[in-house]
Formats: C-alpha cells, structure tokens, sequence
C-alpha cells in the first residue's frame, strides 16, 4: 500500500525509459551442407535430404566454391555462403545477403544480422560458395576448337553484350571466342584467361538478364 503524500509534495520521479530488446544473433550454422540447403531456397529448387550440390545439378544450378575476395563478390552480386573462424578448426556458416559500402547482412537459421566490414574481417578469410544456373550442355573443361550447346550460349551472350546480332553458323572455342572473352573477363574484373568457367558464366547471365537471386544492396 502506497504510504500518504508528505505536506510538500515533491516532483515525481521520471520513469526509466523500457528498454527494447536487443534483435537476436543469428545462430550460425555448423553444418555446411545445411548451409547450402539454405542458400538454395533463394533459388527456390527443392532440396532433399542427402548431398545438396548433386541434387542441384540435376535442376542445373551449380554449386561453386573458392576463395575471393569481397571486390570479387560485390562484382558478382549475388548471395552466398561466407566461411567464419575456419581458422580455429571449428568453422561456422552463414549467407550473405546484403552487401553495402560499409556492412555485410548475414543470415542463418531464419535470423539476420547486419555487421560492419571490420567485424567480418576479424572472422572471415575469404571462403565464399554460392550457386550458378548453367546453360544447357555445360561442360566444366572445354578443349580448344569445341563446340556444342553451352559454347553457341556463350558465343550469343557475349553478342548480346555488345550490342550485336549472335554470330551465324556453329561457335567454337576458337582464338576469336577466346579473345572475345578475354575482353569481357578484363571488363568485368574476372581473371582473364580466354575460357568460359564458372564466374564468367556468372557474369554472363548477370549482365544478359539471366534470372538468378541478387545480393541487395541495402541492409
């Protein structure tokens, strides 16, 4: 029971402001391949239980692992799975969402988090894996003079970027084709070798407007 009111009333004390709970941290995953089963939801392909990157392929979206560094991925601009404190033994993952000037937003088992770049460094080393739709006849190593599917894709697309009609008549890897993506690798920061892997099929359906998830650019 409040006791009474002294002759001089004096001021009410101001309330404490209700402190507003802090969002959550992410809980970071422990196990990779549930870090791929989650990036693949973006890319709305259902993934069974098992190995995820053999069930993707059958749906010809790719998975695709290395070491690069963030220039790298903010060129490529799409999501992916980031390797934290691999250097301790006991790796975590998470999916990068968003990439800004100034922050990476991650996300894992439903929850994000928007940390600065300096925090990331502090426990990211570079591994980066995220996921490619490859055209139809994709081979992963092609010889000097082949053909097929996937070089006629490439030879359009690389058209396209130019502002040209595609070439008539079969493509081939040839030094013509090689020259010409030479110059498209230089163009869009890729190593420059004159063959088409993964991240110039990457860059390639990023650029001719191959539908694929994309990382955003607010947090």
């Amino acid at each position: 029971m409040l006791a009474a009111a002294p002759a001089l009333q004096q001021p009410a004390p101001v309330a404490a402001p209700l402190r507003v709970a802090a969002a959550p941290r992410p809980t970071l995953l422990r196990d990779e391949q549930e870090a791929w089963r989650e990036l693949a939801q973006a890319w709305k392909v259902p993934v069974p239980q098992g190995e995820p990157c053999a069930a993707l392929a059958r749906e010809q979206v790719l998975c695709f692992s290395r070491n690069v560094s963030l220039p790298l991925i903010r060129q490529l601009g799409r999501p992916g799975i980031v390797t934290l404190d691999a250097q301790t033994g006991q790796p975590s993952y998470a999916i990068l969402t968003s990439l800004t000037s100034q922050t990476a937003t991650l996300r894992a088992a439903g929850t994000e988090q928007t940390v600065t770049l300096a925090a990331l460094a502090e426990r990211w080393q570079g591994d980066f894996a995220t996921l490619w739709r490859a055209p139809d006849g994709y081979r992963e190593r092609l010889k000097d003079g082949a053909g097929g599917p996937s070089i006629e894709w490439v030879a359009a697309r690389l058209a396209t970027v130019r502002g040209e009609p595609a070439p008539a008549g079969a493509a081939r890897l040839d030094a013509r084709l090689r020259a010409e993506l030479r110059a498209f690798q230089v163009a869009q920061g890729l190593p420059a070798d004159g063959r088409p892997g993964p991240l110039t099929y990457m860059q390639l359906n990023r650029v001719t407007g191959v539908e694929e998830p994309r990382l955003r650019e607010q947090p």
